[in-house]
């Protein structure tokens, strides 16, 4: 059994926040995640850093928030953000009394937004629509997910605190009014592990409910869905928005060698509705085409979606419900140790994970002060790393590893074919993705994924993954095959729904190289002998 201050269950960015908060306060901190670090909403969201503008006239709390942060996670977490800026563009058939409302809720609220002559905009975005009639600059930027949550991971790592994923909280023992013990899995070797902490923090996201009533406990909340799809190619230099109340399918996202478009927001049951639709998709599309028409003409590569944890379950839709936070305490129901925090956004982690860290230590007695909106979340030496290794290549590898740059580009450079690449959609080589193989955190092929892009591009694994499986087998006694079967079907899971012009050529030469050479389909039906010696 191991005691510990705070025990937080959830690896999203909410929890990976709150574990680095606490951690530099120096409050004793385990952080346990059932599956890999941002594998839930965190993961399959927009990428989009709000500077606010989207929330101004409607939800001016929500704005605000977005407004404050979007400048502390540029200075403190540059590596992950690409600072490309955004507009919101109104089109002929807009209520153009909106952008009226919508500057003065940004001057309000916080938000720096500037009117351009449609001229202007059109210089910055050549694609865009010759239909629009008004455009408002705004400080939106593109930032990367999975790394600012393994930023905040490492940074509590740093700080002496342990944060495992493929930890899965089974029950809690409760005595007097007092979560004693939390009883943990470890999926890596089903082993059991016992936790005895003085504070329990639910940072599960669209899971809280499931945590919270491990206590008999229960949290208002709405379950709501938003896709997203994925082009092909950067269609745009910045964000662009539809200048109107916030609606489905008037978001565009530039993205490593993609443009991100979305979203819808649909009531859903549980947080394992997590599947984008054709429907939807055809949706997205047809509206964002309106704003770029190239989307309409663009290859379509993937569809996902995430569950939004939002605040409240009085309301009819999700867009009516405010993308603020909210902190429970949970001594106002019986048990003394036990906090939950729901709702907020990607840009605002940091100021929810402030909030929940000033909690704990307020019932902890410690005297630390949060210093996570001035210290920097992570900092690499990049000169002594670009005098090793060209600079186009080192400049990327910066970006994706940062911390671990300096070790990565070793494996690049020392091993025999590091140089090699692997995934040549995302332009990933082989010395990194051998470097994630042996790193502690990693299981699965979507865990490289998560950390290298490799599987990321408009092929979607179907030609990479095979390197990839050979660089991971080298690196553990893992079987090869269920590696590949898991990794293909989530693959096809956001697939499915963008089965079309390119797409749909390329899944047919992927499955007749994934099935028919390596008989992949009666491996899953467990027919793989029968099959080969046919």
């Amino acid at each position: 059994m191991q005691r510990t201050e705070v025990l937080i269950i959830g690896g999203g960015i909410t929890g990976a926040g709150i574990a680095r908060d606490l951690a530099c306060r120096g409050a004793e901190v385990v952080l346990v995640e059932g599956s890999d670090f941002s594998n839930g909403a965190t993961g399959r969201c927009h990428g989009m850093l709000h500077s606010g503008a989207r929330y101004a006239v409607n939800d001016p709390r929500s704005a605000a928030e977005c407004a404050a942060e979007n400048t502390i996670l540029k200075r403190i977490a540059n590596f992950c953000i690409e600072d490309t800026g955004g507009l919101f563009v109104s089109l002929k058939n807009d209520d153009l009394d909106y952008a009226d409302r919508f500057l003065s809720s940004c001057k309000k609220t916080g938000v720096a937004a500037k009117e351009i002559t449609v001229q202007e905009a059109l210089k910055k975005e050549p694609m865009l629509s010759r239909e629009i009639v008004r455009a408002f600059e705004v400080p939106d930027a593109s930032v990367d997910p999975f790394l600012l949550t393994l930023g905040n991971i490492e940074s509590a790592r740093e700080a002496n605190g342990i944060a495992l994923n493929y930890h899965s909280v089974r029950r809690f023992e409760i005595d007097g009014g007092v979560i004693d013990r939390v009883i943990v899995e470890n999926l890596r070797n089903g082993s059991v592990e016992i936790y005895k902490p003085e504070i329990v923090v639910n940072a599960s996201g669209a899971w809280a409910n499931k945590i919270a009533s491990l206590a008999n406990l229960s949290i208002g909340m709405t379950l709501d869905k938003g896709s997203m799809v994925v082009i092909n190619g950067r269609l745009t230099n910045g964000l662009i928005n539809r200048l109107r109340k916030p609606s489905n399918g008037d978001i565009i996202v530039p993205s490593y060698s993609s443009s991100i478009i979305g979203t819808t927001s649909i009531q859903v049951d549980s947080p394992l509705e997590n599947k984008a639709t054709e429907e939807e998709v055809d949706f997205l599309i047809r509206e964002t085409a309106m704003m770029i028409p190239n989307i309409a003409i663009s290859r379509a590569v993937r569809a996902y979606a995430g569950i939004r944890p939002l605040c409240g379950s009085d309301r009819s839709t999700g867009r009516e419900i405010s993308r603020t936070f909210q902190l429970i305490d949970h001594s106002e129901h019986g048990i003394e140790n036990f906090i939950s925090v729901i709702g907020g956004k990607l840009t605002t982690y940091r100021l929810m994970a402030e909030k929940v860290s000033d909690m704990v230590a307020s019932k902890l007695g410690l005297s630390g002060s949060c210093r996570t909106a001035i210290d920097p979340l992570l900092s690499v030496a990049k000169e002594n790393i670009h005098a090793k290794i060209a600079s186009s290549i080192a400049s990327r590898i910066v970006r994706k590893s940062c911390l671990f740059a300096d070790e990565v580009i070793q494996r690049c450079t020392g091993e025999l074919r590091g140089m090699e690449v692997v995934c040549s959609c995302e332009e990933v080589l082989r010395g990194e993705v051998i470097y994630w193989c042996n790193h502690q955190d990693v299981k699965e092929l979507s865990d490289l994924m998560r950390r290298t892009r490799a599987g990321m591009g408009y092929c979607q694994g179907g030609l990479c993954i095979f390197g990839l499986l050979s660089a991971m087998i080298d690196n553990s006694d893992r079987d090869p095959m269920e590696l590949l079967v898991r990794f293909i079907k989530e693959r096809e899971k956001g697939v499915e729904p963008v089965l079309f012009r390119g797409q749909l050529k390329e899944e047919f030469f992927k499955e007749h190289l994934i099935n028919g050479v390596y008989h992949l389909d009666a491996y899953s039906r467990g027919d793989y002998e029968k099959d080969l010696e046919s």
